[in-house]
């Protein structure tokens, strides 16, 4: 049986390496604005509050989930199930703090779609890392 503990400490690791490579896209893309740094910061510190929330129940059901399959195909399914949901509020929460840029929407959705390609091998790799670790797992040997 898989603890809540370990749910948790999988929300955390992954908030960490998504929110650093969220807040220095954004600070690439919108690097002409005279308050990049801050809206970024913004932009990192909205995401990191609500994306741990979704991270959590996107967890929570993925465990609820009882697909027969591979663990490398099981983590490829979830890999994609939370790049959409994740891309997507990246890409509204840069458009919200960058609304007054005449290029929000575009370099929102430049955003979106290179994290969409890095996050995907990121996450991939943070579920095989904690595919392979024994944290929070009852009876596994």
């Amino acid at each position: 049986m898989t603890s809540k503990k370990r749910h948790i400490a999988k929300t955390i690791t992954w908030r960490i390496v998504a929110t650093g490579t969220t807040f220095l896209l954004t600070l690439l893309f919108f690097r002409d604005d005279p308050n990049a740094t801050e809206k970024a910061s913004w932009v990192a510190i909205a995401e990191a509050s609500l994306k741990m929330s979704f991270y959590y129940y996107h967890e929570r059901i993925w465990y609820n989930t009882r697909i027969n399959v591979s663990s490398r195909v099981r983590h490829l399914f979830k890999t994609i199930t939370w790049r959409v949901i994740a891309s997507v509020t990246t890409f509204l929460l840069a458009l919200f703090f960058f609304n007054e840029d005449p290029q929000a929407m575009e370099k929102a959705t430049w955003i979106a779609l290179t994290e969409t390609v890095l996050k995907m091998l990121f996450y991939y790799l943070h579920e095989r890392a904690w595919h392979s670790s024994q944290f929070g797992l009852e009876g596994k040997n």
